[in-house]
């Protein structure tokens, strides 16, 4: 097995907006339709998925257009229940998820994601527009501007997940394997007694094995890249990030890892060199 070294701390996210960039074209307030108009009341009409398209920053008087890179992103996943998950994809690459509650104030027509309260510019079935006052810096010049910022949201398949979503879960390690004449063959010398690891929506995960009377338990905070499929994780007190194997979902509720070096989890020490794989399989609990 490998030494599975999930480092893991709490991230302070983006847990509401995502930073308006430099680079700016033009904008108005109006819909499609010229009209601006919002399906009352909010709070039974803004539970959804939901992704940023494009922002906005006042400068003279005129919205200035600030699109999302490529690469970078932000959803919010406002439920019923009260909750909201946030997920913001940085330039890296690298999906942080942060977790919330969320309400409405239908009187004043705002609405507060976590920590974070923003007006409902604009609200129909598919799209809508929220608002606030905050601080801009560009990137270019340092530049520094109090104003107001906007952001256009489009309405998404709540059930299409990105794998950083995916990875939400408590997963139970079951089997280690080597390749051995380009055949994956079971190697299970070092098999824990019990393992698991926990990626949790709000950000924060937990890595768990016993190993005869060796118990290791490490918790923290945790990111994932979409398109490198590794996980980047920091311990608790401990501000550097590791960055680990890549990862393989061969189902929604079945991962791997592949890695070269096979530790024996009652020492930590490394055993053997090689092509190995853990298998780790969705909790029902």
């Amino acid at each position: 097995m490998k030494k599975n070294s999930l480092k893991l701390k709490n991230m302070i996210g983006a847990a509401c907006c995502l930073v308006a960039m430099a680079a700016f074209t033009g904008c108005n307030d109006k819909n499609k339709d010229g009209e601006t108009g919002i399906l009352k009341p909010i709070a039974e009409h803004i539970t959804g998925k939901w992704n940023i398209e494009t922002s906005y920053a006042k400068r003279d008087g005129k919205w200035e257009e600030s699109p999302v890179p490529e690469g970078q992103g932000q959803t919010y996943t406002i439920r019923t229940d009260g909750t909201v998950v946030s997920t913001v994809t940085a330039a890296d690459g690298f999906t942080t998820l942060k977790a919330g509650e969320w309400k409405t104030d239908e009187e004043a027509g705002t609405l507060t994601l976590a920590t974070m309260t923003v007006n409902v510019l604009s609200l129909d079935a598919n799209s809508f527009e929220m608002g606030h006052y905050g601080t801009l810096t560009d990137t270019e010049t340092g530049e520094t501007l109090e104003t107001d910022f906007k952001w256009r949201l489009s309405r998404m398949d709540e059930a299409v997940k990105t794998p950083a979503e995916k990875l939400v879960g408590k997963w139970v390690f079951t089997k280690t394997y080597k390749k051995e004449n380009g055949e994956w063959k079971e190697y299970n010398q070092y098999k824990p007694d019990e393992a698991w690891v926990e990626y949790r929506e709000d950000g924060t995960g937990t890595n768990y094995y016993k190993a005869g009377n060796n118990v290791h338990e490490a918790g923290g905070g945790w990111s994932f890249n979409n398109t490198t499929m590794q996980i980047r994780a920091t311990k608790e007190g401990n501000e550097d990030a590791k960055v680990g194997d890549p990862i393989t979902f061969e189902d929604d509720n079945t991962y791997s890892q592949t890695y070269e070096d096979a530790y024996n989890p009652a020492t930590g020490e490394i055993v053997e060199s090689g092509e190995f794989k853990d298998v780790y399989v969705r909790s029902q609990e």
